[in-house]
């Protein structure tokens, strides 16, 4: 499939930084040297071996020729054998030396003097096919440059006039001869260096996509540890499609659909701990504090604690609100897991005292430690995260709820780890399970260090966040690098993100098609200087192995397709016509004229005039087909042969046919060499029967000079297929990686967007680099299934089939975030069987009616409670039983954390939201008493009197009333 697309833009992305096409140098000088230096590597040596097997056999054959059969007087025979005895010494020898060359100008010196005893040989006695060999060898195996063979071309041709030609028509050869071989020096020159500069984009491009590889790796260590990466990209398109692609108004219940269930990625750790960590005194720092102060100083202390969770080799899990909780010997086993934990939880209590020093804060940190098995893995489709769950999870946040500020409070399991290590232990009060069995705790007080452990992160600066709007595909208003335009940004409280650090770098250095096109092609050298030559010389290897080296094909079936039904250039086919019809019009004035072939010649140009015609008015359509493509090629590439045939004179057309197999033939660069062999073996038996049948004989000569233009034939068609080879996979490789990058950035876009939601990412970038919001009026969700926990059943396979079930719970959940009613309501988080949503958040619905989100999410709550009903039909012998808490108020929104980040909101409309769930009761949605008097004009709702709320004294509540029951 990839093949096929590459195939249809192989063609559209065909472009290079050339001057001109007869002065091909690259615009950037270091792209040429570059250039220079591959071609005396890669190129030459290859096309000077061919010009040495040429001349090899062509100085051993006409070697045996003047020796055995011509009767010239010694003299001469003495010349010639001195001038083919100088070209053979000289070739062999040229063969040791062109793998040691790295100077141009040095291999133009050798190349002329291995053809240099052939020209002289030419001028001293001019042979007709000699002159047109030589000038076709010189303009396309030579390797001189196009000025330079032009001009030994011409002054050869007018030597060869002044010393010996007395028949000036063949002249005419000679000028067809110079024609085609400018046409093939171009074609070959121009293919070898597009292809090379398309490789140089490759490089680029294979250096982007492994900076892109690094990019994705690191916003999946902001999402999950690195053991769960690998399955979770293979799952990629799994969760990108399931979500994307669902159909909302489809029944629940269809049975195909019901039968496939999502990616789980769950597995059962035993010998690990648990630690959750509480902010005492949060409610008390946040009162007096605006939006961005408060995300700012959560930043701070949750950016030292991300450090320090680095340092004692824990995991952090996330954070809720003002509470931090992180796992050690999860996911990678740990023997001293519970040591690290407690050292983690002393660290935080000395961590959150400098914290108050830097920021004159009084805040202390309580924190829980237990130590039993989890349950961890990836959870949901949407916003998904890393997560653990389990009872002992349960057990350390009440550990944490039940201990003193300043100390680390730990189960007896935790204690029988530590408890030969140097920690001062202090004896707390049991706590009873709710099997009603008690197990016994310990408090471990704060350390006196001496030194500090943590320190304030650094600030971030624009180009960081500007990245973050680039990888969100967010459009970004100004440049980079034009801080002048962003307000009141050296005001701004900014904190450090090494995760958009990652992301800044990798968007720096990544450079695509486009991004080339745009900038001229590849002609910025400080990219180019930058590139590891090893990538382009791995580059040059695999083009050397991508194909057979005999016939030339492809050893990937799908790119020999590809290749076989590619079009060649549109103006290549009409100069190719061009020169066609020239070549009859110059072969038909050196023949004799006679009747039949003056209406032959008139009948075939008026063909390809025509063929010419409808090739400009049809375009592509007419070679568009593979088959009528390569007749229509054979066709004008044979058309010089019909004129051949009709003369009679055996001497004359001779000449003319050994040119028209070497010189004529490479015509018709879109086909195979192979093809063209072909053709030319076809022609040869035709020319020698006619002529056999009409001579009776034929000389010796004859058949010397058609083997050599045979292999002239095959060694220059050859190259040029090398040529079109060559950039067609460069080409369609570059195309590939495109695809792939896009791929790449597809995912870690995807995957950004399950970190920070796409309204934040411009304010975010527009801040430099924090985020933090107070928002009017948002309504804030809690939803519970309050019975999860008598399903979950750790006897049974460690509960990862319970699991599977919550997964899917939370998968179809996650699909009605793409109805369009519910487009901009967030998910905020999941915590164990808690389901938290707000709707708000977007500044522009703010801005218009501030119920309208309101209303929004009381819709979602609603078709949440549906949505459980069908699920419950799919259960078994169980049903879940949900409760629902819902408020809506002011509320602050941050992105925190340093080498992980989260965005989350804070207030007192969201804790009231929690305490109207944990308060409620099942199968309901509970709301405070000014929810129910602002909405009660478009809902109904049912008192429920007063209830006490923890940290609000009694408060009276409401129910929403529903046509349904659940």
């Amino acid at each position: 499939m990839i093949t096929d697309q590459c195939s249809e833009n192989v063609r559209k992305s065909e472009s290079w930084s050339l001057k001109s096409i007869f002065n091909p140098q690259f615009d950037s000088s270091y792209i040429e040297n570059k250039y220079e230096l591959s071609f005396l590597k890669n190129i030459y040596p290859s096309r000077h071996r061919l010009l040495v097997l040429i001349l090899l056999i062509h100085g051993l054959i006409y070697f045996f020729q003047c020796y055995f059969i011509d009767e010239k007087d010694n003299y001469v025979k003495l010349i010639t054998y001195f001038f083919l005895s100088s070209s053979i010494l000289l070739n062999l020898f040229s063969l040791i030396l062109i793998n040691r060359i790295r100077n141009r100008n040095l291999s133009y010196i050798i190349s002329l003097i291995c053809i240099l005893p052939l020209c002289l040989l030419t001028c001293f006695y001019p042979n007709q096919y000699n002159i047109c060999l030589v000038i076709l060898l010189i303009y396309t195996l030579l390797n001189l440059s196009f000025v330079l063979s032009i001009l030994i071309t011409i002054f050869l041709t007018i030597l060869i006039i002044v010393l010996n030609l007395k028949n000036l028509s063949i002249l005419l050869l000679i000028c067809l001869t110079h024609l085609i071989g400018i046409y093939l020096n171009r074609l070959l020159d121009i293919n070898i260096r597009s292809a090379h500069n398309q490789l140089c984009k490759n490089a680029i491009v294979h250096r982007s996509l492994s900076t892109e590889h690094t990019l994705i790796s690191k916003m999946i260590d902001s999402l999950m540890p690195r053991k769960y990466a690998q399955v979770i990209m293979e799952d990629f398109d799994v969760f990108r499609q399931r979500v994307q692609n669902v159909n909302i108004t489809e029944k629940i219940n269809d049975e195909k659909k019901m039968a496939t269930f999502r990616p789980l990625h769950i597995e059962r750790m035993e010998n690990v701990s648990i630690l959750f960590a509480d902010i005492v005194g949060f409610t008390q720092m946040s009162s007096n504090k605006s939006a961005s102060q408060l995300v700012s100083l959560l930043s701070d202390l949750y950016g030292r604690f991300d450090d320090l969770c680095v340092q004692m080799s824990c995991e952090k899990i996330a954070t809720l609100g003002d509470c931090y909780y992180c796992v050690s010997g999860c996911p990678e086993p740990r023997e001293d897991h519970a040591k690290s934990c407690l050292l983690m939880g002393l660290a935080m209590i000395n961590a959150i005292e400098e914290f108050d020093q830097d920021n004159n804060e009084q805040v202390d940190m309580r924190v829980g430690v237990t130590s039993g098995s989890v349950n961890c893995g990836i959870v949901g489709t949407r916003k998904f995260k890393f997560d653990i769950f389990s009872n002992d999870v349960t057990l350390a946040n009440k550990m944490e709820s039940t201990g003193k500020p300043g100390y680390v409070h730990i189960t007896e399991s935790t204690y029988s780890f530590v408890k030969s290590d140097d920690f001062q232990f202090e004896e707390g009060l049991p706590y009873e399970l709710s099997n009603n069995v008690s197990i016994k705790t310990y408090f471990i007080g704060k350390r006196r260090l001496s030194h500090r452990i943590t320190c304030k992160p650094p600030q971030m600066t624009l180009a960081k966040a500007a990245a973050v709007a680039v990888a969100s595909g967010v459009p970004l208003s100004v440049p980079l690098n034009d801080i002048n335009n962003i307000a009141n940004q050296s005001e701004q409280t900014n904190v450090s993100s090494p995760l958009l650090e990652e992301v800044e770098q990798a968007r720096r250095a990544t450079v695509t098609e486009d991004d080339q096109s745009k900038g001229g092609d590849v002609t910025n050298d400080k990219i180019i200087e930058n590139l590891n030559e090893t990538t382009i010389e791995n580059e040059e290897k695999e083009l050397v192995l991508a194909f057979h080296f005999l016939t030339l094909k492809y050893k990937e079936n799908r790119l020999e397709k590809s290749f076989h039904n590619s079009i060649e250039s549109y103006y290549l086919f009409l100069i190719e016509i061009i020169l066609s019809i020239l070549s009859l019009i110059l072969i038909f004035i050196y023949l004799l004229k006679t009747k039949y072939l003056i209406i032959t010649i008139l009948i075939l140009i008026s063909i390809q005039l025509i063929l010419l015609i409808l090739l400009i008015y049809l375009n592509k359509r007419l070679i568009k087909k593979s088959l009528l493509r390569h007749l229509f090629i054979s066709f004008y590439l044979l058309s010089p042969l019909i004129i051949i045939l009709l003369n009679n004179n055996y001497l004359l057309t001779l000449t003319v046919f050994s040119l028209f197999i070497s010189t004529h033939l490479t015509l018709g660069a879109s086909i195979s060499h192979l093809i063209k062999i072909f053709l030319a073996f076809i022609s040869i038996l035709t020319y020698f029967i006619i002529i056999f049948i009409k001579q009776k004989h034929f000389q010796i000569e004859s058949i010397i000079d058609v083997i050599l233009s045979v292999l002239i034939l095959y060694c220059i068609s050859r190259q040029i297929e090398i040529g079109r080879r060559f950039q067609y996979h460069v080409i369609h490789r570059s195309t590939e990686q495109r695809i792939e990058i896009e791929k790449e950035r597809e995912r870690a876009d995807w995957l950004l967007r399950n970190i920070l939601p796409e309204h934040v990412i411009e304010p975010l970038r527009l801040l430099g680099g924090s985020y933090s919001q107070n928002h009017p009026c948002v309504a804030v969700v809690f939803a519970s299934l309050i019975n999860f926990h008598v399903m979950y059943e750790e006897q049974y396979e460690g509960g990862k089939f319970y699991a599977r079930i919550l997964n899917e719970f939370y998968g179809d959940i996650e699909e009605l975030f793409l109805d369009q009613r519910f487009s901009k309501i967030e998910k905020i988080k999941t915590i164990g069987a808690t389901f938290m949503a707000a709707s708000g958040l977007q500044t522009q619905s703010n801005q218009q009616d501030q119920l309208q989100s309101v209303y929004d999410l009381i819709e979602f709550a609603l078709a949440f409670q549906k949505t459980m009903i069908r699920f419950n039909e799919a259960l078994l012998n169980f049903a879940f039983e949900l409760r629902m808490g819902f408020n809506f108020g002011p509320v602050t929104a941050g992105v925190i954390g340093t080498t992980k980040l989260f965005y989350d909101i804070w207030g007192d409309t969201v804790n009231v939201a929690s305490r109207m769930d944990s308060t409620g009761e099942k199968g309901k949605i509970q709301v405070p008493e000014h929810v129910a008097f602002a909405l009660k004009d478009k809902y109904q709702f049912e008192l429920r009197g007063e209830i006490d709320v923890k940290g609000k004294s009694r408060m009276t509540t409401y129910f929403l009333k529903t046509n349904f029951n659940i």
